[in-house]
């Protein structure tokens, strides 16, 4: 019996978990729990959250979220990705050379619109991949999964790093594949759809973990988790996305489709996966404790914590700190706000940052008393798990 973290994610939306588990960090402290989570997730920037507490030096859960949250605040563009003139401008000069002279040139098209290879950098910098083995070792936690979308096949792939024996799943177009986690794999894991590359692992080609992904909880429970705090990027309910200030007669701009289309492809199937999780449960404790061991599913205990404001909202208020080339090629499809959602993911500014951990801090802290209850249950399983067998 185990707790499991789920991180899911959206770019630069992803400060919003750093100010959750500051706060969940923060409890753990007040309670005298040093490393509460025994299997880590994460899809999307979410995995660089779970990747990055996993590598962490010191082996400690509650200063890997104090470390995380200071990594967020401090975090600007150019450490992601690049956006000066000159390297936007030869990207998009080479996009219409490909899109009009493609078929008589025989080269390799540009794949995305912006170029990370500052956010591998940032990341070989900031975690340290060896210490994950020697945090399993230590007890820290048993088990890291980071999942990525399979462009050949389009099944989404959890990359699994553990100790003790779990053998990878398979499911309908989601599988688990045993893994030394690498900065490639996090790196596949957030590569958001044509504004970032696809990263090639071997011989396949991976991008964001958040394409076609309808269960992100599903790794943790494989992984054996009972119980789960899962930490979303979108306000709860959001079941449809609108553009507030836009008359339905008006025609929608290039923008406002992108908006739609990005908020589609990258949608965060968390509130889905938590109701699904719910009504099992329902079903579950109808059926009594007869017929509960032939049974196939399990009652999973599960804590959804999620932004109380929309973070494409609080993204428009600050799409001036975004850098200069992108508010101008963003413009070009519409107004900043019809552009929000995009803007909300491509916006790593340490004052965008800085107001996701503040609200997500808040809505962690108002997650407490629930918080309390799972990490008290996630203690006493380790007591029991300490105490001697008897034999009579």
């Amino acid at each position: 019996m185990s707790l499991g973290l789920v991180l899911s994610g959206g770019g630069a939306r992803a400060a919003y978990q750093a100010g959750v588990l500051a706060a969940i960090g923060e409890l753990c402290q007040e309670m005298q729990i040093d490393n509460p989570i025994s299997y880590y997730t994460g899809l999307s920037a979410g995995a660089i959250n779970a990747a990055f507490i996993c590598s962490s030096p010191e082996g400690s859960f509650i200063q890997a979220t104090k470390n995380l949250e200071h990594l967020w605040s401090n975090v600007q563009t150019e450490q992601v990705y690049i956006s000066d003139v000159v390297s936007l401008s030869m990207g998009g000069l080479q996009w219409m050379f490909d899109l009009s002279l493609g078929g008589l040139v025989k080269k390799s098209p540009h794949r995305s619109l912006l170029d990370t290879a500052p956010l591998k950098s940032f990341l070989e910098k900031h975690c340290d991949f060896s210490n994950i083995d020697k945090n399993i070792s230590a007890g820290m936690f048993q088990a890291l999964g980071v999942t990525a979308m399979d462009y050949h096949s389009s099944a989404t792939v959890t990359f699994l790093q553990s100790h003790n024996g779990i053998s990878p799943w398979r499911r309908v177009r989601r599988r688990a594949e045993s893994a030394k986690i690498t900065a490639d794999h996090v790196l596949a894991s957030a590569a958001i759809p044509i504004l970032f590359p696809p990263v090639a692992l071997d011989t396949r080609y991976f991008g964001d973990g958040c394409v076609r992904n309808q269960s992100p909880c599903g790794p943790a429970i494989y992984l054996g988790s009972d119980r789960l705090i899962a930490i979303g990027v979108r306000k709860k309910q959001d079941m449809c996305y609108a553009a507030p200030e836009v008359r339905p007669s008006d025609p929608p701009s290039v923008g406002r489709i992108a908006n739609v289309l990005l908020n589609a492809v990258m949608m965060d199937g968390m509130e889905i996966d938590i109701e699904r999780l719910q009504r099992i449960n329902e079903n579950l404790a109808k059926l009594g404790d007869i017929k509960a061991p032939h049974l196939t599913v399990r009652p999973i205990d599960a804590l959804w914590i999620s932004p109380s404001r929309e973070l494409s909202e609080l993204a428009s208020k600050k799409s001036t700190e975004l850098p200069p080339m992108i508010r101008y090629l963003l413009k070009g499809l519409g107004s900043l706000q019809d552009v929000s959602e995009i803007s909300s993911f491509l916006l790593f500014d340490s004052s965008y940052s800085k107001a996701l951990i503040e609200l997500g801090y808040e809505d962690g802290r108002n997650a407490k008393e629930a918080l309390r209850k799972l990490l008290e249950d996630e203690v006493r399983q380790k007591l029991l798990q300490k105490q001697p067998s008897t034999q009579n």
